[in-house]
């Protein structure tokens, strides 16, 4: 028995859905469990589809996922204007 006042954790995610598996998404082995593989415009390895947030970063955290979220927006629109 060791006494303690607070204790931290890193449980495992997995994915909510799986449609970026069924859609062919490649996927990448984290700290905390698998996450989509992204580009730098947040594009899977499948043309067309982007992800962001925790699913797509080896890293949890709320505010780099909305930035992520952006940044995927961005990309989409992108390949929608110069395709």
């Amino acid at each position: 028995v060791v006494p303690v006042d607070a204790i931290f954790t890193a449980p495992k995610t997995s994915m909510a859905s799986p449609l970026a598996e069924q859609l062919g998404c490649a996927f990448d082995d984290g700290p905390l469990g698998a996450f989509i593989r992204v580009d730098d415009w947040m594009q899977t390895t499948v043309k067309g589809v982007y992800a962001a947030g925790d699913a797509a970063s080896p890293m949890t955290n709320a505010t780099m996922a909305a930035a992520a979220g952006v940044k995927a927006g961005v990309g989409a629109h992108q390949s929608l204007v110069f395709e």
